[in-house]
């Protein structure tokens, strides 16, 4: 069957010249109809070959792709990078990917589009992600564990439907599981394969960050039902080694405490205005993290039901980012220690990039 849905593709771009090439080789050689795709990227200035590798496959594909610039440079907030590219969709569906997404099944597109032509009732569908087979004890960890902020787990449905898939209702004719937004069962996603309506996208507020749309969809009078296909998958080609993916998650940290907490729709911890089982989640992540032997024994278990040993750095990834954050924090409500903008080479250098 030939899909009729156009699809109108949002990128972030800053510095990303690794992985850039492919990313966009392997999206617009998709097994999908390339009439009915649009990418719109968002360009935060970058100073390496980014630009000149896109204008390379703009030139190939005219009508395909559309560069805009970017002048907040970050991704992320109302008139930041994906909100500017998305407000120029005209797609029936509007696709969130990065810069080092790589769509690495042929019929990826296809098949993700093909869930919501199928079924009127869902309005999304987030893509799992891969563990590849050859790369650093990084690249499957992450891969495995399905978000690039692993602290984060208690709250991410990726990475919630990959440890308790007990918890979401399974669809066996479309090997999906789903999800509906809850104030009271909050998990987020809506990045790294995220396709959604765009009706369903605009009526939420459009772009700002994934964990605040999935926090509106959680509390609109609208129902909005999320789909996780099981044999569906994106690599997320992120930090290779431990100590690179620290640091750039730690100026993201600082970031979004000096810059980007204005104005957002969840507050990781706040008794005034979260549920009673979001700040418990949230502190026992904390407490999880820093004991460590809840996590060695989430990675163990996981490690045998998976086969995959990459979970067995669970606890040490959990326990340096716990750690972290808590010196990020303390950096900047204590001692005022100011931040740039992620896409500032000068402040974060090339870990800090608008387009992840």
């Amino acid at each position: 069957m030939t899909s009729n849905s156009r699809i109108s593709a949002i990128m972030a771009t800053y510095n990303g010249e690794d992985t850039i090439g492919d990313c966009l080789r392997l999206l617009l050689g998709q097994d999908y109809p390339i009439d009915n795709i649009e990418l719109i990227i968002a360009d935060g200035g970058s100073t390496d070959e980014t630009l000149n590798i896109i204008k390379q496959y703009q030139n190939k594909h005219p009508n395909v792709i559309q560069l805009i610039n970017n002048p907040e440079k970050s991704k992320v907030g109302k008139g930041k990078g994906a909100d500017v590219a998305s407000r120029k969709a005209t797609g029936d569906l509007i696709l969130m990917i990065d810069q080092d997404n790589l769509l690495i099944q042929k019929n990826w597109l296809k098949e993700m589009v093909r869930i919501l032509e199928d079924n009127d009732s869902i309005v999304s569908v987030q893509s799992l992600t891969s563990v590849p087979e050859e790369g650093s004890i990084m690249d499957k960890y992450l891969g495995a564990v399905g978000t690039e902020d692993p602290f984060s787990v208690v709250f991410s449905l990726k990475s919630q439907v990959i440890l308790h898939p007990h918890k979401f209702h399974y669809n066996e004719s479309g090997k999906y599981f789903t999800y509906n937004p809850d104030r009271n069962n909050y998990y987020y996603a809506g990045d790294n394969g995220f396709l959604m309506r765009r009706k369903a996208f605009v009526e939420n507020g459009g772009y700002t960050q994934d964990t605040d749309n999935f926090y509106r969809m959680a509390l609109s009078n609208n129902s909005y039902t999320v789909a996780i296909p099981t044999e569906l998958f994106i690599f997320h080609k992120t930090s290779s080694k431990l100590f690179e993916f620290i640091k750039k998650r730690g100026y993201y940290a600082r970031y979004y405490l000096r810059a980007n907490i204005k104005d957002r729709d969840v507050n990781w911890i706040s008794f005034r205005k979260n549920t009673f089982k979001h700040n418990v989640s949230l502190i026992g992540s904390v407490v999880s993290s820093l004991v460590i032997l809840p996590r060695l024994y989430e990675g163990i278990r996981m490690a045998m039901r998976t086969k995959e040993t990459a979970w067995l750095i669970h606890p040490i990834v959990s326990f340096a980012l716990t750690l972290n954050y808590i010196c990020s924090f303390v950096a900047v409500r204590v001692f005022k220690v100011g931040v740039c903008a992620p896409a500032d080479d000068k402040c974060a250098g090339r870990n800090g990039r608008a387009g992840e």
